[in-house]
């Protein structure tokens, strides 16, 4: 296809997304759904040629080539996939339900498999140097930097785990005034994570802008197409 060509498609396609902050409309709802669509094109062509050809349907073939037998028995595969398509029918919902547990619990024994691994070296991350003595080189500005800083890491870390803790009673004004504390400590962490959720939005909308300027509008200005 041509440059010009994927240029301009790529340019109407932004402007009709834009178009969405003047109110919905026939034209975005037609652009959103091809998006749509192309999204399931391009993931069921990258399951087929990263997942099922190689692990399904190659071994397959290699048992009716010559190859290893035992390859041939991935055609039982067909038979729990096929049960997922029981939820597309009131009569045969229950086989679906089938599967769809079994693969829940592997999935669940999988995922309390995995979080020791998870969890553990932040636990071990969270073990932080305090004393600025202790460095190779002895006492230094920046060693006591290091440590301040990770006595208020230590700090926002506890105040926000005691947050969480309801069976204690927190009448204790010390204990009252920690809750209060690490509820800030989360704000600021949401906080943190909505600025930057807002600075990757900004930074999408400024590349779109730059295409548009860039690659859409410049080069037709310089050719007096405008």
């Amino acid at each position: 296809m041509n440059d010009r060509l994927v240029i301009w498609v790529g340019a109407v396609v932004t402007l009709v997304v834009f178009s969405y902050l003047a109110g919905d409309n026939p034209v975005y709802r037609l652009i959103q759904q091809a998006a749509l669509g192309a999204s399931v094109g391009i993931a069921l062509v990258i399951a087929w040629q990263q997942v099922l050809e190689p692990m399904w349907w190659a071994p397959i073939r290699g048992a009716f080539q010559g190859g290893s037998r035992a390859g041939a028995l991935w055609l039982l595969a067909l038979v729990p996939g096929a049960m997922w398509y029981g939820s597309l029918s009131k009569k045969w919902f229950w086989v679906s339900t089938i599967i769809f547990g079994l693969f829940a619990g592997v999935a669940a024994g999988f995922t309390f498999k995995g979080i020791p691994l998870l969890v553990l070296p932040q636990i071990g991350g969270c073990l932080k140097p305090l004393n600025p003595f202790a460095g190779p080189g002895g006492f230094t500005w920046q060693a006591l930097g290091d440590c301040l800083n990770n006595l208020l890491f230590l700090a926002a870390l506890a105040t926000t785990l005691l947050y969480f803790f309801f069976s204690i009673r927190m009448e204790n004004r010390l204990l009252g005034t920690s809750v209060r504390l690490g509820r800030l400590m989360i704000m600021v962490a949401l906080g943190a994570m909505f600025g930057n959720t807002v600075m990757t939005r900004m930074a999408y909308l400024i590349e779109r802008m730059q295409f548009l300027y860039e690659n859409w509008l410049a080069p037709m200005w310089h050719h007096g197409a405008l």
